[in-house]
């Protein structure tokens, strides 16, 4: 299912949705997303299995009209990023349309980077 989308706006989305991270055992769609008045939440597995968490804002346009991400548009209010160093403001948050992570698997303790 490489190329597939499970698309949800929230109230349609699952209550929890778990990926098990191994496509030879189940098949899982390559990116899921999750739809909100003025942004979207969304996991897309790469094709060297990490998988890339990301947050979009849509500063677009909208239209009361349309469900989703385009209900509305996006204005961040507040942001943090919760780290072992603590926890730090993003900077020019007010202005941001999309933040992302990329996560990698680490199956066990001794190969976890510090």
């Amino acid at each position: 299912m490489a190329a597939t989308a499970k698309n949800w706006p929230i109230d349609k989305a699952p209550k929890r949705v778990e990926l098990k991270g191994d496509k030879t055992k189940k098949p899982e769609s390559a990116q899921h997303i999750i739809e909100f008045p003025g942004g979207a939440i969304e996991l897309s597995r790469t094709s060297d299995d990490e998988y890339w968490a990301q947050i979009i804002v849509n500063r677009g346009w909208s239209d009361s009209d349309q469900e989703g991400i385009h209900a509305a548009c996006g204005e961040v209010v507040d942001s943090r990023v919760d780290s072992a160093a603590g926890i730090l403001d993003v900077p020019n948050a007010d202005t941001m349309t999309q933040i992302a992570v990329r996560i990698r698997a680490v199956r066990s303790q001794a190969g976890a980077k510090k």
